[in-house]
């Protein structure tokens, strides 16, 4: 049938980096639908309660593209951005939106484990307009431990404005470990921290601190229950705590497994505790995992 429909030959398979959305809190649509041409080209449609989201985005040779309408925002971006190598990109947005357009190279140091990039452009923010160079580096290490397997990670970025002589400086930590203690179950967890300190002219590229942490424990049934044509693949709880803002998320997942879908898709359902155990809302969405 895909050859008479003229598809790609990997079209369906790239189905798994589709993202249904379909929450009483985060809007209704799908993102990263992809269309049968050769080239990978996603459609993104989304109406959530704060902005509507239609676009069209594709990679080609580490070079990103987005047309559309983005947070209720026109948008227009070329960027290129390779792991290293030459970079450079130009964003151009409507309703006065960040607007900018960078150049710099990134090279990589023992052996591709740590990254350095430098850029310089220019941005465009309403009545605002500035230079600003972007200084960053990167690195990432990950080891077994028996069952036991880790990961850390680490980024530090300076935001220089030389004409308004205002910087900020941020530096992201990540852990995350994960261990499968019996056969279909999976337990994880990570924590995030980033610090901050000085300030930018132009907002959008500043960041707050931040610290959170999540734990997750995934089951997965060896087939589906009670066939594999449609049946239960697996069950999930996370709970997410925001410790900057004092919010934690709890949720529990179903996940159908079928053969006629690359991804196992299902219900979710969580609850919100605010500050305090103040502000709770009951979360309800449409969650997907990779078979």
């Amino acid at each position: 049938m895909a050859n008479r429909l003229q598809l790609p030959s990997d079209y369906f398979s790239r189905f798994g980096g589709l993202q249904p959305v379909i929450s009483n809190t985060e809007g209704y649509g799908v993102r990263y639908f992809p269309l049968p041409f050769s080239q990978d080209i996603r459609l993104s449609v989304v109406r959530a309660p704060t902005y509507v989201d239609v676009g069209l985005t594709t990679r080609v040779n580490d070079t990103s593209f987005a047309i559309g309408r983005f947070y209720n925002t026109p948008t227009f971006e070329i960027t290129r951005n390779p792991y290293k190598g030459l970079q450079f990109g130009g964003v151009v947005r409507g309703n006065g939106g960040l607007s900018n357009f960078s150049g710099g190279y990134a090279f990589t140091l023992l052996q591709d484990r740590v990254r350095v990039l430098n850029n310089v452009g220019v941005a465009y923010k309403g009545d605002k307009a500035a230079p600003y160079s972007q200084s960053e580096i990167s690195a990432g290490y990950g080891r077994a431990f028996g069952k036991f397997n880790t990961y850390v990670a680490a980024t530090g970025r300076y935001y220089l404005f030389p004409m308004q002589q205002e910087g900020q400086a941020s530096v992201d930590l990540y852990a995350a470990v994960n261990v499968s203690p019996v056969k279909g179950l999976l337990l994880e967890a990570s924590h995030f921290e980033r610090f901050v300190t000085g300030s930018v002219f132009i907002p959008d590229f500043g960041v707050g601190r931040y610290e959170g942490s999540t734990l997750s424990a995934t089951y997965r049934l060896s087939a589906g229950w009670p066939s594999s044509t449609l049946g239960l693949g697996a069950v999930r709880t996370r709970v997410s705590r925001d410790w900057t803002n004092d919010y934690t998320y709890v949720h529990g997942d179903l996940f159908l497994r079928t053969d006629l879908l690359p991804a196992m898709v299902g219900p979710s359902i969580g609850y919100r505790f605010g500050p305090g155990n103040t502000e709770g809302a009951w979360l309800i969405s449409l969650v997907a995992l990779p078979k």
